[in-house]
């Protein structure tokens, strides 16, 4: 591998100056107390020889050439003991110099880029970076901004995250963003951001992963199954028409037994049209495919709505329904399809996972925000899986035990969508006694087709 360019080799000393110290051993401390504790002795012997001179001298030049004798030893001795604790500092320095150069190259070898910024502009680019983006770090250092490599479509994004980061909020760690190669093409990165200050001087580290061969293998499993979804829906659909015919009766009256085995095969058709579009929506997310069509929305009609076609299942269990909404309800501009997904899901869960008490559906303005919130006295949600709750096809483990049907996407799906509106979805939940999920949506949203989720 070739050796790093002296432009960005040079600042190795600034950047390991905020790095964990390398520790090189017992060697180089053993040498610097040595010669502190010679400099000591030096000046100890110095005021004891002339405390025994002094005495026996007669004249006051013999006096006075002692002791110039002395000073300039002493002087002479502390000189050349700062000198050989310099080169030995020096010497110590370039270790942590060399050592820190060696990570970085092994860093390169590994084709993670790594870039030090100030604020949004690039001082040390590794040799990985000009084999993710065809740059050398000549051009990187002299791009008066980092923002100028990455796709238009994401530069606001990513200099709105830069901008917190800089300023000490909390946000994420890691994301996923793309960038404008040299030759014109599109990089798909995965980056991870830290911040750390050199001498009162504030830097960001990013730390970079080509991932576009993963992302090119992800969209063509999500076009496999949206294809295969497709070609499934059909037949599907075609029998769940003839199932609601013959329950209908219209080929004919059904004895019992045969009415029981065609509402089995109902209901089971039905489950299956509902996981098949699951599937759909997560590979129109995923694949940036899924439109959206806003409109003027009522949000407390959409729950009413949904709160009706649960209510059968809602007086099984002699749920208590309580609903809060403002008197005064404002119209969203959303696109009203996919807020009665967020119901559905939601509202489903919260029966599905209560036995007992009941459900509160509350739908407040808060804002420029409306705020909804759906509280259940279920089940509520394991310590352990909570950070996994929104994860693609991931369960709790106190529902898995309990068999109860679920295909681990809906969470998933909403809080993409919730992302799409640029709302927030987060939630609180005690094992045993219940969840509450919490989603805020603004009042006017900026619609347009759903992008990968958790991009940058």
């Amino acid at each position: 591998m070739p050796k790093p360019e002296k432009k960005n080799g040079g600042k190795l000393a600034e950047i390991s100056g905020v790095l964990p110290k390398h520790k090189l051993g017992p060697f180089v401390p053993q040498k610097q107390s040595t010669l502190f504790l010679a400099l000591i002795c030096a000046v100890v012997s110095a005021l004891y020889i002339w405390g025994y001179a002094h005495v026996q001298l007669t004249t006051v030049t013999q006096t006075v050439t002692v002791f110039l004798v002395l000073s300039v030893g002493v002087m002479g001795g502390s000189l050349l003991v700062g000198i050989l604790y310099a080169l030995l500092r020096g010497e110590r320095i370039k270790d942590e110099t060399d050592f820190y150069e060696a990570l970085l190259n092994a860093q390169s070898e590994l084709g993670e880029g790594l870039i030090i910024m100030e604020e949004d502009r690039i001082i040390y680019a590794n040799d990985a970076c000009r084999t993710i983006s065809g740059y050398t770090s000549e051009e990187f250092s002299a791009m008066p901004s980092f923002l100028l490599i990455v796709v238009p479509e994401q530069r606001a994004t990513l200099a709105e995250r830069l901008r917190k980061r800089i300023q000490g909020e909390v946000v994420e760690e890691q994301y996923e963003t793309a960038i404008l190669h040299k030759d014109g093409r599109r990089v798909d990165l995965e980056i991870s951001i830290k911040k750390f200050n050199v001498k009162n001087a504030m830097r960001l580290v990013v730390i970079a992963r080509d991932i576009s061969e993963r992302k090119k293998i992800d969209n063509a499993k999500n076009e496999f199954v949206s294809w295969v979804s497709h070609q499934l829906r059909t037949p599907l659909t075609a029998s769940n028409f003839l199932a609601e015919m013959l329950l209908a009766g219209d080929d004919g009256k059904l004895t019992i037994e045969q009415t029981r085995s065609i509402e089995k095969i109902y209901d089971a058709n039905q489950r299956m049209i509902s996981l098949i579009n699951s599937l759909l929506n997560v590979a129109r997310i995923e694949l940036g495919t899924l439109v959206v069509e806003c409109s003027p929305t009522n949000l407390a009609e959409i729950s009413n709505s949904v709160l009706d076609v649960l209510r059968p299942q809602i007086e099984i269990k002699n749920l208590n329904v309580q609903r809060i909404y403002d008197r005064e309800m404002p119209l969203v501009n959303t696109d009203p399809n996919l807020v009665l997904m967020i119901f559905q899901n939601l509202l489903s869960n919260a029966v599905k996972y209560t036995n007992k008490g009941g459900i509160t559906v509350s739908i407040k303005r808060s804002a420029q925000n409306m705020l909804i919130s759906i509280t259940d006295t279920g089940m509520g949600i394991p310590k352990r899986d909570q950070e996994n709750i929104f994860g693609k096809l991931f369960r709790a483990t106190n529902v898995l035990t309990k068999e109860i049907e679920g295909t681990g996407l809906g969470l998933y799906i909403i809080k993409a969508i919730v992302e799409l509106f640029e709302g927030g979805i987060w939630f609180d939940s005690e094992e045993e006694k219940g969840t509450t999920f919490y989603i805020s949506l603004p009042l006017k949203q900026n619609c347009c087709s759903l992008r990968e989720p958790n991009f940058l």
